[in-house]
């Protein structure tokens, strides 16, 4: 049984994530390279250095020019290269390691902020979708409900989608956000009642959820953008907010292969320094929170050889883009002595995709299988989980549902064997895909800047600036933590 996103490390010393050095970094971008292919389209050019020299490159292939050029070129640096088939006007490369980001440039991104709320009354309503129908852009709302979104200015007159469970959906022109920041939604409430299509029973539900997975959900390799924030609070006090832009490699959903995780850019900010008793480290968040995509990999409540673990049962249902979505409860039976979550999930009526889930390790489990959080902790202190809260959100982007949003949220306890220390530890991890395409075939993932399971996120370099995203889609921090961001924003320089 897994545990995605819960591996914990309390050390005393700090733990070091070696990197090469930017010499060897920057080894093969300074080389040089021949190239000589006549009528040729810039993908098929690309696709040939790729396969020829240690590069590897991330574009999205739809902002490649289209028309064919011949090159002959020899011995030339790869700057010199790219100058051929890439006009400088138009396009920027940027260089992370051995890594090639190619963007298309755009005039300035339109940039909107504001709250989403319920009806008529202020109560904010948290972790809404928004972004543009079709297109993989977009941004979602925080615990307080507020958004920033930023979207390209080519998509000026698009409209803007905006939804959530149990919510009617809106959509909305970037000048009406600029006009009025204050998103209303009008709840919306089914009755059973109304239902007549009710199937017989849950193991039905999930018998066709399985059967439908590859009709339902993406079969082709995608290279997602992703925010990624991890924080963690000591006895109610931020200790630690570490952030960073990934890419991942999202494997097919008729694949057995792992996704893969890339870091582009982070930063990071450390409260209260003046505690060094227990220094806490997280191990692994980005990589293992992917893992919470429980279609690629099926936890025991959707695996059919643990189904007979858990007790089923119909909940009332909900709305998701004007669809009846069915929400199933679950939790373990009351003789099973194995590790077992309890929570809902919620699948589309229609086609029996599942939308999203919400689960966690019950008391039990926390007791049966509880030392697996731990993997490290100093002599003398005793350390054991008290909770651990799971939730998995997908989108629909062209017909196919993909991976949208993960949360991990883990607490844990602290207490000195000998001594009076006791402390609470609480970690929470988010990942948003702000933007993804398909992945080309012939493009190479390379392994440099891959982020593994043993792997300290918090350990990246970068300090807090509050201008460090740029254009990137991210979730707004929320008011709690805003203040605490505040405190450091005057030593930032």
């Amino acid at each position: 049984m897994r545990f995605p996103g819960t591996s914990v490390v309390i050390l005393l010393s700090l733990l070091l994530w070696v990197k090469t050095s930017a010499q060897e970094r920057m080894q093969s971008l300074e080389g040089r390279i021949s190239c000589k292919i006549d009528s040729a389209t810039v993908e098929q050019i690309l696709e040939k250095v790729v396969n020829e020299n240690d590069l590897f490159f991330s574009y999205n292939p739809d902002i490649l020019p289209k028309s064919k050029i011949t090159l002959n070129l020899l011995n030339v640096t790869v700057d010199e290269f790219l100058l051929k088939i890439l006009p400088s006007k138009e396009y920027t490369v940027e260089k992370l390691d051995n890594q090639l980001i190619v963007t298309r440039k755009e005039a300035a991104p339109i940039r909107l902020s504001g709250i989403v709320v319920e009806g008529k009354g202020e109560s904010p309503v948290p972790y809404t979708s928004m972004g543009i129908e079709g297109e993989s852009i977009g941004t979602m709302t925080n615990i307080d409900g507020r958004y920033d979104l930023v979207l390209p200015w080519r998509l000026r007159n698009k409209k803007i989608s905006v939804h959530c469970l149990g919510f009617k959906p809106l959509e909305l022109s970037p000048d009406e956000l600029k006009v009025n920041a204050i998103v209303r939604l009008e709840p919306v409430t089914i009755h059973l009642r109304e239902i007549e299509v009710k199937p017989v029973d849950v193991a039905e539900v999930l018998r066709n959820f399985r059967k439908n997975i590859e009709i339902n959900y993406e079969r082709s390799t995608q290279l997602m953008v992703t925010f990624y924030r991890e924080t963690i609070k000591r006895d109610d006090q931020y200790i630690g907010v570490w952030e960073a832009i990934m890419e991942v490699l999202k494997q097919p959903y008729n694949s057995q292969m792992e996704d893969r995780v890339r870091f582009l850019k982070g930063r990071k900010s450390n409260f209260h320094k003046t505690f060094t008793d227990v220094s806490l480290k997280i191990q692994g968040g980005p990589w293992y929170i992917t893992s919470l995509d429980i279609v690629h990999n099926l936890e025991t409540f959707l695996d059919p050889k643990f189904e007979n673990l858990y007790r089923y049962r119909f909940e009332q249902p909900e709305m998701y883009n004007n669809r009846v979505t069915w929400v199933i409860g679950f939790s373990r039976k009351e003789d099973v002595e194995f590790p077992c979550y309890y929570g809902k999930i919620l699948i589309d009526a229609e086609s029996y995709a599942l939308v999203s889930a919400d689960f966690g390790l019950d008391k039990k489990s926390l007791k049966l299988n509880g030392e697996s959080f731990i993997k490290k902790e100093p002599f003398g202190y005793f350390t054991r989980p008290e909770g651990a809260e799971y939730s998995v959100n997908y989108r629909i982007i062209d017909g196919r549902w993909q991976f949208y949003t993960a949360r991990t949220d883990v607490i844990f306890k602290v207490k000195q064997r000998k001594g009076n220390l006791k402390t609470e530890y609480r970690s929470v991890s988010d990942i948003l895909v702000t933007q993804q395409f398909p992945f080309p075939s012939h493009v190479r993932f390379g392994p440099t800047g891959l982020f593994r399971a043993d792997d300290i996120f918090s350990d990246i370099q970068g300090e807090y600036d509050p201008e460090f995203w740029g254009n990137y889609n991210v979730i707004k921090p929320d008011d709690d933590l805003n203040k605490a961001l505040r405190k450091i924003e005057p030593t930032v320089k």
